[in-house]
């Protein structure tokens, strides 16, 4: 028996019309925040909404974000094994801190020793006082490892995800992007949201691989919502006729443009190398529902974020603009043809 196809139309008529039309202002006010401080070269505030000045709201292309950007340039880009690389991602994804990272220095799967992992985290953490893991996001458990300590925790669990290589040929392996997903979800501390996050650092266009992907897939073939997303597209659609999330976020992700014209909004696109417009990706969607579901519990009251934005404490326009002019596969207009 074959399946129902949802139509474009259905989807269109179980959005709410003010929530659909918050959605498209506040991406195209949050990209033109980006563009205003690092195109432009602006001083703050970059923006008139006392929400996106208050409060901090990742970028609409999850690729302009420096952490992404470390993984696209300092993993993806290495000279390795495709392997060591998902090795690497998963590791920063489940650190979440670039400079930890860093300090660490790209890991071989070959001579990865868990007993020196930990205790160069712990000699970070306990000696010189710095920050070790994020708190930008939440991770799946992983106290079933044994300790009460995170350090210890962290580092049996990537010894037991490096004790065989079984895995990386298996994701490498997936016939499907949503294949690969479960083989990287399976993984002690890996849930929904982080699993996906890895998944779609591993589609990004390097040079390494001649504009491929370490994955043979693209960020539009499938997207997993995570909890934030999921709460994003509470906020749009009014009854679930029949269809699921992922044929709304497709929806969205295929009548971008239209919107932005039906609003009037210039939203500001990024270009690629070849100076063709670079749509918002399926991946990218995910992420705006996210922080879509952010701001609108804070414009309607229920709710504040977690984290507010302290202008003193970001990086400049400059200091930005220098991270995106070596990144691979995406282009920065130069400031004297604004």
């Amino acid at each position: 028996m074959s399946q129902s196809v949802t139509k474009p139309d259905e989807i269109r008529d179980s959005l709410d019309e003010d929530a659909l039309d918050l959605f498209w202002r506040f991406i195209t006010e949050r990209q033109q925040v980006w563009y205003r401080r690092v195109v432009e070269g602006q001083h703050s505030p970059w923006t008139d909404d006392d929400i996106l000045q208050e409060y901090r709201f990742t970028n609409v292309y999850r690729e302009l974000d420096p952490g992404t950007q470390y993984v696209i340039q300092n993993i993806l880009e290495a000279d390795a094994s495709r392997q060591d690389k998902i090795f690497n991602v998963m590791l920063y994804r489940l650190i979440g801190r670039l400079e930890t990272h860093d300090f660490l220095g790209f890991q071989s799967l070959d001579d990865f020793d868990a007993a020196e992992f930990e205790a160069r985290l712990k000699h970070r953490r306990d000696e010189l006082g710095e920050t070790v893991f994020t708190g930008a996001y939440m991770v799946s458990g992983y106290n079933q490892m044994g300790s009460s300590d995170k350090v210890e925790n962290i580092a049996a669990l990537f010894d037991e995800l490096t004790a065989g290589p079984e895995f990386f040929e298996q994701v490498l392996a997936a016939d499907s992007l949503e294949g690969a997903y479960d083989q990287i979800r399976a993984q002690n501390g890996f849930g929904n949201f982080l699993s996906y996050q890895v998944l779609v650092d591993l589609l990004y266009p390097v040079d390494a691989y001649d504009g491929e992907s370490v994955l043979p897939f693209s960020p539009d073939d499938w997207s997993s919502p995570g909890p934030g997303a999921q709460k994003g597209l509470k906020q749009l659609v009014t009854e679930f006729n029949g269809f699921d999330r992922l044929a709304v976020m497709r929806w969205l992700r295929q009548h971008q443009q239209e919107e932005f014209d039906r609003l009037g909004l210039d939203f500001p696109f990024l270009e690629t190398e070849e100076g063709d417009r670079l749509e918002l990706s399926l991946a990218n969607i995910q992420n705006c529902l996210c922080e879509f579901y952010k701001y609108h519990k804070i414009l309607h009251s229920n709710g504040r974020a977690r984290r507010c934005f302290r202008d003193s404490e970001a990086r400049s326009g400059n200091e930005l603009r220098s991270i995106y002019e070596t990144a691979p596969h995406i282009r920065v207009p130069e400031r004297s043809k604004i």
